[in-house]
């Protein structure tokens, strides 16, 4: 659950960047001027494996900013509800300081 007096769910105005796995070495060594992270959604939809576990163990660090690209609002279809069900579920356990999603025809 989202608690904005935990410093991993407020983000500072301070430098971000889009977290990349191949990062991860170095971000966890020295982050420099970095205090928030932002990831897409969909890259971490699945059940496990290491961009799961890199992602766990940045969030105890950093807030962390969820931005979506697929779930297509803009589509004249339905919503996808698998889709929800994955971002559902990322986003309880990773309980981001913000998401947001693109508003798309796709």
């Amino acid at each position: 659950m989202l608690d904005a007096t935990r410093p991993q769910h407020r983000l500072p105005a301070a430098p971000g960047v889009g977290f990349k796995p191949a990062h991860f070495t170095a971000l966890d060594a020295d982050p420099g001027p970095v205090r928030w992270l932002e990831v897409h959604a969909e890259n971490y939809m699945g059940d496990g494996g290491r961009p799961i576990a890199q992602l766990r163990a940045l969030s105890e660090r950093f807030p962390i900013s969820v931005h979506g690209v697929g779930l297509s609002i803009g589509g004249e279809g339905p919503l996808d509800a698998e889709h929800l069900d994955r971002l559902k579920h990322l986003l309880g356990w990773l309980a981001p300081a913000s998401f947001s999603e693109h508003l798309a025809w796709s």
